[in-house]
């Protein structure tokens, strides 16, 4: 019995079918069953690593297999696997991955003697480049010794340079003026090329160009299959210089981290709110903007050789939301040492009771319905100079004073802290908010709060 495992290799004028064949002997067909009581019952375990020849390093995730059992493991990130419970005997291991369909290829399996109750190693890799490059160039015309791949690259980017002219040039005498073309290729969109069954009389120099940038020439003695990647300067680093700025003041922003993302170019803004990076690979860059207090900003910009920039970041502000910041605490109620003090005002029950008949906090004043307490609507002049509605609340009329609008101010505390400006304060709090009001006559006060409550005080407390 024999098992056929192909694979097809295309270019773009033909395609290469690569077959391996295997003689199964005495293994049953791929993916049946081999119990280990079918050849005597012992089994021992195949300990491996799969490896990519083409960039010289461990292939992960590859799916490897034991044929004639059911028997498959995958590679780690090292490139390394285990399979227990193969049975003795000489076996056959192969393994897939797309690797090998990007690179158009084939693995060749290989042979492994299992012994019982033991661990038997296996090196699996894919074809190498030359190898590849042989399978490709079997099947191009011509029976010359000297085949040659590789591809072309961008030497700062790394990117590959398509439809790259690549020339194999012999020259009788070795003088580059006397050299003539023996074959010219272009490299595809993925920067590689080949130069197939070159059968030359004379060594050959492989030159590359790729518009009007020219490679570094390459001589070619030896035949066999050659490897030769170019890396060509065609492009520059560029200098990205900007300012960071507020957008609705046009102020510059200090300290605003401004980064290249995927790049090792970060910095803050200066003083000025200016950033540069040095150095940067031409081509599409993303751009971010971050600093407290504004939105960020994200930005995509191309760059090009020889092209220095002048960035303009404007930034708009954002509320910041933050976690709420929950304090737990207690409140420390007034303690009058006069005898005789009593409660005037309106406890939390009642200010609950009269809630939706109070439009301001006026009418919460005045349904306290303490004696002598006077509460009007006047106009004061408040912090910025600006004369406006306010409210008074005073407990001693203001006598002797020419101005109509004059108020003898009681102090005003707001959960036991004094309000600077009350007759402004108390015309705009909001009454859903007040859970519980007390006045305290001037005499009670005067001993409380001393010369500042000469004039009696009112105490808000809120929900």
């Amino acid at each position: 019995m024999f098992i056929l495992i192909a694979n097809v290799l295309c270019n773009d004028t033909r395609c290469l079918a690569m077959s391996i064949l295997l003689a199964a002997g005495s293994m049953g067909a791929p993916g049946s069953s081999v119990s280990g009581q079918d050849i005597g019952g012992t089994t021992g375990s195949i300990l491996g690593s799969v490896f990519d020849s083409t960039v010289s390093a461990p292939l992960a995730n590859a799916r490897v297999a034991v044929l004639g059992t059911t028997l498959v493991a995958e590679s780690n990130e090292q490139g390394r696997f285990r399979i227990d419970g193969v049975p003795e005997g000489e076996r056959t291991v192969v393994f897939f991955h797309q690797r090998l369909g990007t690179l158009g290829v084939a693995m060749t399996p290989a042979r492994v003697l299992v012994d019982s109750d033991s661990v038997s190693h296996v090196m699996l890799a894919t074809p190498s480049r030359s190898t590849i490059l042989a399978a490709w160039c079997s099947a191009e015309p011509g029976e010359g010794p000297t085949s040659i791949g590789g591809i072309v690259t961008d030497a700062l980017t790394g990117v590959p340079l398509p439809r790259a002219t690549v020339r194999a040039l012999g020259s009788r005498t070795g003088i580059l003026r006397r050299r003539q073309v023996t074959r010219e290729v272009r490299t595809e969109a993925s920067g590689e090329f080949r130069l197939c069954n070159l059968d030359p009389t004379v060594p050959l120099t492989v030159t590359v160009a790729f518009g009007n940038n020219n490679g570094t020439p390459v001589p070619v003695a030896d035949p066999g299959s050659h490897i030769l990647d170019f890396a060509m300067d065609i492009s520059h680093p560029v200098t990205i210089t900007g300012s960071v700025f507020d957008y609705a003041t046009r102020e510059p922003i200090e300290g605003a981290h401004v980064q290249l993302v995927g790049s090792g170019h970060s910095q803050l803004t200066n003083s000025t709110g200016v950033f540069g990076f040095t150095e940067v690979p031409p081509g599409k860059q993303i751009i971010e903007t971050i600093v407290l207090g504004y939105a960020p900003r994200v930005d995509s910009l191309t760059v090009f050789s020889n092209e220095a920039l002048g960035l303009e970041i404007a930034l708009a502000t954002e509320a910041i939301a933050l976690d709420p910041l929950v304090v737990v605490g207690r409140r420390k109620e007034p303690v009058f040492t006069t005898p005789g003090t009593r409660f005037s005002g309106l406890t939390e029950a009642q200010v609950d009771s009269i809630a939706d008949r109070v439009l301001d906090f006026a009418g919460f004043a005045r349904q306290a319905r303490m004696p002598g307490l006077l509460v009007s609507e006047t106009r004061m002049t408040g912090p910025t100079g600006v004369e406006a509605e306010a409210l008074c609340i005073e407990m001693l009329r203001s006598t002797g004073s020419s101005n109509p609008n004059s108020c003898n101010m009681v102090l005003v505390l707001v959960n036991d802290a004094i309000v600077s400006y009350p007759h402004m304060f108390l015309q705009h709090i909001n009454p859903r908010d007040v859970r519980r009001i007390q006045f305290i006559t001037p005499i009670e006060a005067g001993l409380l709060y001393g010369t500042r409550g000469a004039g009696g005080v009112l105490l808000i407390y809120t929900r």
